[in-house]
């Protein structure tokens, strides 16, 4: 895997569980990190369900958003970059744990990076469970 800016998987997740340390405590890992995609998982943590064992929304909001600056870091090592916004559509009930939150590069440029979080189960195959598109202002 070519990292031009040297923002390979294991300095990605040493500088999240640095300095994004509420990600640990929500249950979240980096799995995957390229330029192009990014791979979250939120493992299984009795706080991350609601009544009826559905996976909260704002926990499922922090897995996104963990994986799209995952996907920020691997692409551009831009750590001062910030959330603009982060639109959230909950498809279904996610009705168990883990879950994976993949982030897609939709557009990088210099004032405005965009990308796409698709929340589904591990099994291949499984539908969306949520979808959000995450926007980010670079510092660079």
């Amino acid at each position: 895997m070519d990292f031009p800016n040297g923002w390979d998987l294991p300095r990605i997740q040493a500088h999240i569980a640095a300095n994004l340390a509420v990600s640990a405590h929500l249950g979240l890992s980096v799995e995957a990190a390229s330029p192009e995609r990014a791979l979250v998982r939120l493992n299984p943590f009795a706080q991350a369900l609601r009544p009826g064992n559905i996976v909260s929304g704002p926990v499922m909001f922090a897995a996104a958003d963990v994986a799209a600056y995952a996907l920020i870091l691997a692409r551009t090592g831009d750590i001062a970059a910030v959330t603009i916004d982060l639109d959230m559509n909950f498809l279904r009930p996610a009705t168990g744990l883990p879950l994976l939150a993949e982030a897609a590069v939709l557009r990088a440029g210099r004032r405005v990076f965009l990308c796409e979080v698709r929340i589904s189960a591990p099994e291949p195959g499984s539908p969306a469970l949520a979808h959000a598109l995450a926007r980010y202002a670079p510092s660079l």
